[in-house]
Parts: structure tokens; sequence; C-alpha cells
């Protein structure tokens, strides 16, 4: 059906309010899609991806904690068993008790007690008495004695006796296979804290008491050959 308009003018009216929202949303969309964007989004295959990479690395950091943690505490299981076995053997060691030390005893404990530390603690103290072959107890006992008497003996020299506190204070604290140690400054000149170990302390040891031994037995056998021709010159 057509529709006469008495005025011309109010056709034109209609027809252009009907347009208007034709040209409206044309210039919307065309100005949607003539933007351009400084950042543009990431597709959901990027996000993925990135996420997926996180996760990864999260798995990957935990099972070498757990790798770290595992191998530790194996480790640390290994040591114990180890001193207790060390252990066992220095408290086998036959002894009456009022045993005096030997020279060479006393030699090598001393050596520890100046140079290392004069509070070892129960690993190196059993490795110690196996190396000298002396009772543990009489190994620790030998250092708390010791100790004691570096006590009286500043207390005679100097007006402010030295005390426990002071002693440790001297002392250098590391960390030696997962526990804490006070060594002496010239331990740590000659070693670095960190390379610092039950096998290093044995080592030390080892060849201190093997050059004592040697030298005994050097001297043992010049005293034979002095007494069987004590006309032979002995080379100094």
């Amino acid at each position: 059906m057509d529709v006469e308009f008495a005025n011309p003018s109010m056709e034109s009216v209609i027809l252009s309010e009907e347009s208007v929202p034709r040209r409206t949303l044309r210039k919307r969309v065309t100005t949607s899609k003539g933007s351009s964007l400084r950042f543009k989004p990431a597709s959901v295959s990027a996000i993925t991806a990135r996420h997926g990479t996180t996760s990864e690395d999260n798995l990957k950091k935990k099972a070498y904690k757990q790798a770290f943690l595992q191998s530790a505490a194996r480790a640390q299981s290994e040591r114990e068993t180890r001193v207790r076995e060390v252990k066992k053997r220095a408290l086998a060691i036959t002894s009456t008790g009022k045993t005096p030390a030997t020279s060479r005893q006393r030699l090598v404990m001393q050596m520890v007690y100046d140079e290392i530390t004069p509070y070892p603690d129960e690993a190196w103290v059993s490795q110690l008495g196996v190396i000298i072959n002396r009772e543990y107890h009489q190994v620790k006992n030998w250092f708390s004695n010791q100790r004691q008497k570096d006590a009286r003996d500043s207390r005679q020299h100097t007006p402010q006796p030295a005390t426990p506190a002071s002693l440790e204070a001297s002392l250098c604290k590391i960390t030696c296979d997962g526990r804490d140690l006070r060594l002496r400054t010239a331990a740590l000149n000659s070693c670095r804290a960190e390379d610092w170990s039950d096998t290093f302390f044995d080592e030390v040891v080892m060849i201190y008491n093997f050059r004592l031994l040697a030298k005994h037995s050097q001297e043992e056998a010049m005293a034979a050959l002095v007494e069987s021709e004590p006309d032979v010159a002995i080379p100094l």
C-alpha cells in the first residue's frame, strides 16, 4: 500500500531518519575495522604454550629439589653409619684406663689441638683414636684436660684469665659434612673452610702420624747401629 504525503518535505525527513542508524552502524563498523591497536592480544595457543612452559619448569625445579634432599639425606645417613663404625673400633681398643700416652700419641693429639681444633667432635675423636691406637674416652679426656691446663696456665700468666668463652671466640665456625665445627685460624689458612671434611682430617692426621712413625723407626735403627758398631760414624 502506497502512502502519499501531503507535504513532500515530510517524506524526506522520514527517509533521512530511517537511514541514520544504517549510516551510523556502517560508520562504527568501519571505525572499528580501521582502528590500529598498539598492543595486540595474544592468541589462546600462545597463552597456553606459556603456561605449559612455566608448569614444566616448576615440575623440573621440584624434581631437582627433591633429588637434592634425598641425596643429602642419603649422604648424612651414610656418614652417621661410618661414624658409628669408627667409634666402635675406637671403643674396642684395649686399654686399662690409666695407660699413659706414648710420645707419638701425645705429639699427634697436640698437633690436632694446636693447629686444627681444641674441640674435636665425636667423629674426629674416633678417627684420631683409631689412627694413633688409643681408646676413645682416653682421647676425649686428653683434649678436655688440655683445655683445662691451658686455662690454668693463662690464669698464672695474665691478670685476666682466659675463659672457655674467650677460647671459643678465637676459633672460626665452619660447616663440615653437615655439622658445625670450631677450627683454629691456622687450619683455615692452610685449607679453605669448604674443603675440610672427615676424609681430609683423616688424611692430615694419618700423614703426621706416619711421619712420626718413620722418624721413630729411623732413630731406633740408628741406635741399634751404634750399639752394634760403636766406631761407625752416624750421618746427620
